[in-house]
């Protein structure tokens, strides 16, 4: 039997072993706490190429934090990443902005945490203001005069041509050493304003010359033309940019564009309205027409190779683009 000052001091180094037990505990606790870290700011711009009419979408909902909800968080932007913030800390994540002047920007965003950690992200914004590279081409086979363009290293027609003689909608166009082209003028939506041809017409039934009937030292685009016209942008871009009025000053769109129906000769006013591209597929001896639409209900851009046969039913504008030399 233990005494009372053996029990005494059994239970006190018994009770400073529990005490020393717990700070460990508490100590192993705090330790194991992960650090209060920053958030990781995502933002993301579209598009990100446009024009001084646009209103661009700038979202940072993909930001997240290691601590807080995303609705906790705090965004503030710097749309010309300038360094100065053109607003203050928002509790939303996507905003609107529309550029007054063309340029190249680095858009900043920084995102707060309720503990005050901030972080940055940015995104670059392309921004075309009214394209200016404007000139005058005179094709000296008729003494036609058309606008022309510069978009990026290419010349382009800003009309379309209207070289050749016109014929009736209800005659064929045929390889007789005539250029032939329709005029479609009775629409209620839209004039040619330029000739309207069949492939190989607009080809001079050479499909393995991209001149075509284009004036001496242009060519009708190539798919590659085309191309490099089209993919920097998203279509519903590309559509506005290049279309009627657009800054381009390209007007592709500016009802100008002619087609007439599947195996008749009747002037089409209905569908979209297209351009030729001299690129084209062979099968099953029939030509196969890579070719370009602005449809009717503004619903986008066809790039893309006619099915099978279709390229010598169909009846389309044609836009000149300057040779590189």
């Amino acid at each position: 039997m233990m005494t009372n000052g053996v029990a005494s001091g059994f239970y006190g180094r018994r009770c400073s072993f529990f005490v020393l037990l717990l700070l460990l505990m508490i100590l192993g606790v705090l330790s194991c706490q992960r650090e209060n870290l920053p958030p990781s700011a995502v933002v993301t711009v579209f598009p990100p190429i446009g024009d001084s009419t646009l209103v661009f979408e700038f979202k940072a909902s993909k930001t997240t934090d290691d601590r807080n909800y995303p609705l906790a968080l705090q965004f503030r932007w710097d749309f010309d990443g300038d360094g100065v913030w053109d607003t203050d800390y928002l509790t939303y994540n996507t905003i609107g902005h529309r550029y007054s002047r063309s340029g190249t920007y680095q858009a900043t965003l920084e995102v707060k945490d309720l503990d005050g950690l901030t972080a940055i992200a940015r995104d670059t914004v392309i921004v075309f203001g009214e394209n200016r590279a404007i000139d005058t081409l005179t094709d000296p086979r008729d003494g036609n005069q058309y606008r022309i363009v510069k978009i990026g290293k290419q010349w382009w027609m800003g009309e379309n041509l209207r070289y050749g003689q016109v014929i009736p909608t209800d005659r064929e166009q045929t390889n007789n050493d005539t250029v032939e082209m329709y005029r479609i003028t009775h629409c209620p939506s839209r004039d040619s304003i330029g000739g309207v041809y069949s492939w190989l017409e607009a080809m001079n039934y050479k499909p393995d010359d991209p001149r075509g009937i284009c004036p001496e030292g242009w060519h009708i685009p190539t798919r590659s033309d085309w191309d490099t016209l089209f993919e920097p942008f998203p279509d519903s871009y590309s559509r506005k940019y290049y279309g009627k009025n657009g800054l381009s000053n390209l007007n592709l769109d500016l009802n100008n564009g002619g087609d007439k129906g599947f195996g008749y000769f009747e002037a089409n006013c209905y569908w979209g309205h297209g351009f030729w591209s001299s690129s084209y597929r062979l099968e099953d001896y029939s030509y196969k027409p890579y070719m370009v639409e602005f449809n009717h209900d503004d619903t986008g851009i066809f790039r893309g190779f006619w099915a099978k046969g279709f390229g010598l039913l169909m009846y389309y504008s044609v836009r000149c683009v300057k040779d590189d030399f």
